[in-house]
């Protein structure tokens, strides 16, 4: 132990050493910040409850003092050359919770720190070997860098021990999706929304996988769900008529499409079919008006601009085509090849020339 300063307030001397801030980072990553409840868990521990004393003296005449002045970045090197030096065992923390220390493995994931990340679950588990969080964590790191089989083990091994994780069963049913197992991905994706009735692009995502299995009887009885659930999802009714027209259901399917037109967007990710089919139907005034007050009630979502240069276009208002296209072309990069197939199915390809002029 090394001896690096000496503090005094008034008449108390506190010797603060290299071990000094090890009672901190343990109570930040393994007791959510519960001093008393670490100390109980070690009170045998008198070396350890030496130094968990000398910080609460400090913190009487530093009330500032907290653990963000000394556990971070986190070390695990160190965190267990700490847990050495004090000979703690797991067994002595016998009230700890993993949440604290889980949030940096996902802090490392999120900076793509793997080699961290992994190293923290393997301690994790070694801690609690029923961490299923920890293994569809494992899960997703192995299937990022490529590892499969590996990612697909521990991802089952979340839902042995937790058939509730909702992310495992995301992930499992992805990778099956992406490796053809459609139905498998179906089936997954299926006990997901058991779970979460209400996680809206599940329901989609079960509907690609049986279309991808040209199973359109299944693919149309999960998006009937989905608008029991959502009735007002334009989105919804758009892939439930065409499939459908697939299964042969016409009228069913024209009646989808006429309850469309009768219909404004209620959530964002309905705006861009329902202005498809809007232009497709010569409506072009309706889709003006609706999107000059939505962009103007939600600026954030300022790339709808680009729809009004089909309709401001269509009514000889020109200037303000051109406008919208230089506020937004470099911003919305990504956006304008959308306009452009707009542009092809509502214009002639003269039309499209002298637009192409108006907008450069």
């Amino acid at each position: 132990m090394q001896k690096l300063v000496r503090i005094a307030f008034d008449d108390n001397i506190i010797d603060i050493t290299d071990l000094t801030p090890f009672p901190f980072l343990l109570c930040e990553f393994l007791y959510e910040g519960d001093f008393e409840l670490m100390k109980q868990d070690l009170k045998s521990n008198s070396k350890f409850i030496q130094e968990a004393n000398k910080i609460e003296e400090l913190i009487k005449f530093l009330p500032a003092l907290t653990s963000n002045f000394v556990v971070s970045p986190f070390i695990l090197s160190e965190f267990l050359s700490y847990l050495e030096e004090f000979k703690i065992s797991f067994s002595d923390l016998a009230h700890i919770s993993l949440n604290g220390i889980f949030d940096t493995v996902l802090l490392e994931c999120e900076n793509r720190n793997y080699k961290v990340a992994e190293d923290l679950i393997d301690f994790i588990l070694k801690i609690d070997p029923g961490f299923a969080p920890a293994y569809e964590l494992m899960g997703s790191i192995y299937i990022e860098k490529g590892n499969l089989e590996e990612g697909k083990l521990y991802l089952e091994n979340a839902l042995k021990i937790d058939p509730w994780n909702v992310a495992a069963l995301s992930e499992l049913g992805q990778l099956y999706f992406n490796q053809g197992n459609f139905e498998k991905a179906a089936e997954m994706w299926k006990k997901e929304l058991e779970l979460s009735p209400n996680n809206y692009v599940t329901y989609f995502m079960i509907t690609n996988a049986y279309i991808q299995n040209q199973d359109y009887t299944k693919a149309a009885k999960i998006l009937e769900k989905f608008l029991n659930r959502f009735p007002k999802s334009i989105l919804g009714k758009y892939q439930l008529s065409s499939i459908y027209k697939c299964l042969g259901r016409f009228i069913e399917a024209e009646g989808l499409q006429e309850d469309i037109l009768r219909s404004t967007p209620e959530y964002s990710s309905d705006i861009e079919v329902w202005v498809k089919i809007m232009f497709e139907n010569g409506k072009y005034q309706d889709v003006q008006t609706f999107l000059e007050k939505f962009i103007s009630e939600n600026p954030q979502s300022e790339h709808f601009k680009l729809l009004l240069i089909v309709p401001y276009i269509k009514y000889g208002e020109l200037n303000k085509a051109k406008e919208i296209y230089k506020q937004m072309q470099e911003k919305y990069k990504w956006y304008i090849y959308g306009l452009k197939e707009m542009l092809k199915v509502n214009f002639t390809p003269d039309e499209i020339k002298s637009i192409e002029k108006v907008l450069q």
